[in-house]
């Protein structure tokens, strides 16, 4: 979806999509039951307010073991979107406001909502996703769910060169 700016007033203007189909065809299974509300509204003559709140469940596979998990994710999200390039470029050094912080800058006079949806989405994935928190996940050396089953690993580690370091740790 796009939004013309010249179109945006000021009054606010309320958007709702369902679905995730502004996602790449690569990611179409990423997310699913997506919902954003996107509210715009023109703050002054160049400036335009873009507020918006994206809910979607993910299916992804936990990290630790590779079982298939559901995520909920939720985020809100608040940019000024101007036409225009950015000045603070051409300077070296500037102090960062919470506005030029939220500054988009276009190249041309229209807002790309879907791009906005799908960097929001990704931003909103967990650096870890774990099927539960206690998840022991997968030995190393036998290859076994730890969640469900006992590992058959020898516990000989005599072996090792790092063997000398566990023998401190029991006396």
């Amino acid at each position: 979806m796009k939004l013309l700016l010249e179109e945006i007033t000021g009054k606010t203007q309320q958007y709702s999509l369902t679905g995730s189909s502004w996602l790449t065809e690569t990611n179409e299974n990423f997310l699913c039951d997506a919902t954003a509300n996107i509210s715009v509204s023109r703050r002054d003559g160049k400036t335009v307010l873009l507020e918006g709140d994206l809910a979607a469940t993910r299916q992804a596979l936990c990290d630790r073991c590779g079982e298939p998990v559901k995520d909920n994710l939720h985020c809100r999200f608040v940019y000024l979107v101007t036409n225009g390039k950015d000045h603070a470029l051409e300077q070296r050094e500037l102090e960062c406001s919470d506005d030029t912080a939220i500054m988009l800058y276009l190249d041309e006079p229209e807002i790309d909502v879907d791009d906005i949806l799908q960097e929001q989405s990704y931003l909103a994935v967990p650096l870890r996703t774990l099927c539960r928190e206690d998840c022991r996940g997968i030995c190393a050396g036998c290859g076994v769910d730890l969640n469900s089953e006992i590992c058959h690993c020898s516990e000989d580690k005599s072996q090792s060169p790092f063997a000398v370091l566990g023998r401190c740790t029991d006396n």
